[in-house]
């Protein structure tokens, strides 16, 4: 729960009790996470060379909308069929962007964390995180997405 509201919450209840279920702020055990080192200027290339060893369909976490273009236009420009998705999008951009992405029409898809809550992608292959989220619950929601991450660091 965003930190914002449990504060709401503790200020408005009456010995309020909180339930985890698992482990709180974790991934879940069965994920693989893989961490690569990449210099900044050879960030975007080495993304490239990922993609082109992982199947499809896949899906790339940035933290900011102007990553998320960037990285998907570079994407565009290389073949790779791509699409991106983020709040700066209009509702019907991302309708198209989400159907195409599911319906196996499109690889790759580029986002922020507009999509790592409440989307669900059937058989998502790999997970990369191009950078770290601000939150750690954004994190754990990113790699919910699959059974496989690599984040690019």
């Amino acid at each position: 729960m965003p930190t914002k509201i449990q504060n709401f919450a503790r200020s408005a209840l009456v010995k309020p009790v909180t339930v985890n279920v698992g482990r709180a702020g974790a991934a879940n055990l069965d994920v693989i996470q893989e961490v690569e080192y990449v210099k900044q200027e050879v960030k975007i290339v080495y993304l490239l060379e990922c993609l082109q060893k992982t199947p499809p369909p896949v899906l790339i976490f940035c933290e900011n909308k102007a990553d998320v273009d960037d990285i998907h236009e570079y994407l565009l420009l290389k073949g790779v069929e791509a699409v991106a998705i983020h709040g700066g999008k209009d509702q019907e951009e991302r309708e198209y962007v989400i159907s195409s992405f599911k319906s196996s029409k499109k690889d790759v898809l580029v986002a922020n964390d507009v999509a790592s809550k409440g989307l669900d992608f059937p058989d998502i292959q790999h997970v990369i995180n191009y950078d770290m989220p601000a939150e750690i619950e954004n994190y754990v929601h990113r790699i919910g997405r699959t059974e496989d991450v690599v984040r690019l660091e």
